[in-house]
């Protein structure tokens, strides 16, 4: 019963991310701007989400993106995390929705630790102008698996999904 109940989060969570994944866009959706045919790579920071500041860099090929945000909770660590998002809506205020994993490392005196997490980015991003976008994103994290900097310590990975708010601020460019 254990096993099941730590995995229905997840699970749930999932079916979310691939039925908006796949879902096709709506009639409203079509010939708007920022759909499907505009590649665009955007760079910036963020702050709060995967890391207390960031670095961000995304490539955007219609309604999908690819990113990458690198980051520091409190400059004695490392975030690293990658995601997939799907765009909906056209304009320039759209919500995003997304899958993808999050590596935190930090070291200390007493050594090294890391989690690796399974991340659900749910974000609404408004492309302001001539390239400059702000947006808000909230994490829905799930940690996987967790490398404690005590050896001794073996307290089980917590099986709840914990929301981690940000800000990010992007500039962008077609290439």
């Amino acid at each position: 019963m254990r096993l099941a109940e730590t995995k229905l989060p997840i699970a749930l969570a999932s079916l979310v991310v691939i039925a908006l994944t796949f879902s096709a866009p709506l009639a409203s959706q079509d010939n708007l701007p920022g759909t499907p045919g505009e590649n665009r790579v955007r760079v910036g920071m963020s702050l709060g989400s995967t890391g207390f500041v960031g670095i961000i860099a995304e490539y955007r090929f219609g309604d999908w993106s690819g990113e990458l945000t690198v980051g520091t909770i409190s400059f004695r660590d490392l975030s690293v995390a990658v995601a997939g998002k799907r765009y909906f809506a056209g304009g320039s205020i759209r919500p995003a929705l997304g899958a993808g994993f999050w590596s935190l490392t930090a070291w200390s005196e007493e050594g090294s630790g890391s989690v690796f997490i399974f991340r659900v980015p749910v974000a609404l991003d408004w492309e302001v102008s001539g390239g400059h976008g702000i947006g808000a994103e909230v994490g829905m994290n799930r940690a996987l698996a967790v490398d404690r900097i005590d050896p001794e310590d073996d307290t089980p990975v917590q099986s709840r999904l914990v929301g981690f708010p940000g800000i990010y601020y992007r500039y962008g460019w077609d290439p």
